[in-house]
C-alpha cells in the first residue's frame, strides 16, 4: 500500500466521524490559538511602546525629587533646586537642562463659556530641544520670556482643541489661570501618548519662572530633564549625575532623595513584561497541546479497537504490519494537523481582532506560524505512534474473530 492509498484511507476514516475529529482535534486547536494570538499582541503590544517612547525620547534622563522606594513610588521629597540644575548643567557641559515645575492640575478658561482642567507646566527654552518637539504654530519659549517673567503660554494640541475648536492658530489668543491672564505663542505639534497612556498634548507651558513667582509661589523644582547623543551614554550621564547630587546634598550611596532614570528603562522593563507574558503563554499552549495529544491518543485506541476485524482483513488480504502502522499513523498525524490549521486561523483572526480593538500595530510572527504547524505535526506523531504501533502488532486470526 502506497501513501496516496493510506491518506485516502486515513481522511475517509476522520470524515466519517467529523464530530469526533472535531472535538479530538479542540486541545490542538486551543493551543495553536493561544500562540498565535498571545505572540502576536505582545509583539503589537511593544510596537505600540516602541511608538511612544520614540515620541518621548529613548535617551531622555529625568531626574525626580523623592528617593524611590520598593514599590516603584517616590518618598522622602526634597525639592530640586535652580542652582542643582545650574550645577549639572556646567560640570557634565550638558547642552541643555530642561526644568519642569509640574502644578497640580488647574482650570483653565479661554472665555467665560470656554474652560478646561489641564496640567500646567513651568519649563525653559531648552525642554523643546530636550524633548525633540516641534511647533504647528507660533514659537516656543525664549530666554527673554524666562528673564522677564513673561505673562505667555505655549499649547498642547489637547488644549488647544478644548479652548479653541474653532481657531486652528490661535497664537495670540488670551487664556487665564486664576487671576494670571495669559497670551498664546506658540502651540506644539501632536505628541501622542506617554509610554504609561498620559496624554502629552493636554498641557499649557509656562516660564518656569512666571510659575514659580506669579502662580505657585514656590521655587521649588519637582523635575529636571536632560538628553545624551545616544542610548549608549546614557549609563554613563545617569552615573555623573547621581554623584554630582550626592556630593551636592552631603548623601551616602543607596540613600539618595532623589531619583535619575531614563526612559529606555521603561523599555527594557516592557521587554522582560513581554517575555514574561510570552514564557507563560508558551506553558499554557505546551499544556493545551499535550491535553490534545492525549486526547488524539485516546481516540486512536479506540479506533483501533473498533476496527479490530477490518485490520484483520487488511492482513489477510496482504497489508503488512508496515502499512496498517502508517494507515493509523497517518490518520493521526491528520487530526492534529487539522487542529493545528485551524487554531492557526483562529489565532491570527483573534491577533488582528485584538489590534483593532487596542490601537496598536497587527503583528503576525509567521515564523511561529510555522513552528505551531510543525508541532501540531510532532504531536500527532508522537501522541498516534503507539495506537499505530498497537494495531499493526494483532494477530490476523485474532482481529478476524473480533466481533
Amino acid at each position: 500500500m502506497n501513501l496516496l492509498t493510506a491518506f485516502r484511507i486515513a481522511l475517509n476514516a476522520l470524515v466519517m466521524h467529523k464530530g469526533r475529529s472535531a472535538l479530538t482535534s479542540l486541545g490542538i486547536i486551543i493551543g495553536t490559538g493561544a500562540v498565535i494570538s498571545m505572540v502576536s499582541a505582545a509583539g503589537g503590544a511593544r510596537a505600540k511602546l516602541d511608538e511612544r517612547l520614540d515620541n518621548v525620547g529613548k535617551t531622555l534622563i529625568v531626574i525626580r525629587a523623592g528617593a524611590r522606594t520598593q514599590n516603584g513610588t517616590l518618598a522622602d521629597i526634597k525639592p530640586l533646586t535652580n542652582e542643582e540644575a545650574t550645577v549639572l548643567r556646567k560640570q557634565l557641559r550638558l547642552s541643555t537642562m530642561g526644568i519642569a515645575e509640574v502644578q497640580a492640575t488647574v482650570r483653565v478658561a479661554a472665555t467665560r463659556t470656554r474652560n478646561c482642567v489641564t496640567m500646567v507646566v513651568g519649563t525653559s527654552p531648552d525642554m523643546k530641544t530636550v524633548r525633540n518637539w516641534v511647533m504647528q504654530h507660533g514659537r516656543f519659549l525664549t530666554e527673554d520670556d524666562l528673564k522677564k517673567q513673561a505673562a505667555i503660554c505655549v499649547i498642547g494640541q489637547t488644549v488647544r482643541e478644548k479652548l479653541f475648536p474653532d481657531t486652528p492658530d490661535p497664537v495670540g489668543q488670551v487664556i487665564r489661570i486664576d487671576r494670571l491672564q495669559l497670551r498664546v505663542v506658540g502651540v506644539t505639534e501632536p505628541k501622542g501618548r506617554s509610554p504609561i497612556g498620559g496624554d502629552q498634548d493636554d498641557q499649557i507651558f509656562l516660564p518656569l519662572n512666571t510659575l514659580q513667582r506669579k502662580l505657585v509661589g514656590d521655587e521649588a523644582l519637582s523635575m529636571l530633564l536632560t538628553s545624551v547623543d545616544s542610548v549608549e551614554k546614557l549609563d554613563k550621564c545617569k552615573e555623573d549625575i547621581t554623584r554630582i547630587l550626592r556630593e551636592k546634598r552631603r548623601g551616602r550611596a543607596g540613600m539618595e532623595d532623589f531619583d535619575v532614570s531614563s526612559v529606555q528603562e521603561m523599555a527594557e522593563i516592557a521587554v522582560v513584561m513581554t517575555r514574561t507574558m510570552q514564557f507563560l503563554i508558551g506553558i499554557i499552549a505546551s499544556i493545551s497541546l499535550v491535553v490534545g495529544g492525549i486526547g488524539i491518543m485516546n481516540i486512536m485506541l479506540v479506533s483501533v479497537t473498533e476496527r479490530t476485524r477490518e485490520i484483520g482483513i487488511r492482513m489477510a488480504i496482504g497489508a503488512t504490519p508496515a502499512d496498517i502502522l502508517t494507515q493509523f499513523l497517518i490518520e493521526a498525524i491528520l487530526l492534529s494537523l487539522l487542529g493545528g490549521v485551524i487554531g492557526i486561523t483562529l489565532g491570527i483572526l483573534a491577533a488582528v481582532a485584538l489590534a483593532r480593538a487596542a490601537n496598536w500595530p497587527i503583528f503576525i510572527d509567521y515564523s511561529m506560524v510555522a513552528l505551531s504547524f510543525a508541532v501540531s505535526g510532532g504531536v500527532g506523531v508522537f501522541f498516534g505512534y503507539y495506537p499505530a504501533l498497537k494495531a499493526s502488532r494483532l494477530d490476523p486470526i485474532d482481529a478476524l474473530r473480533y466481533e
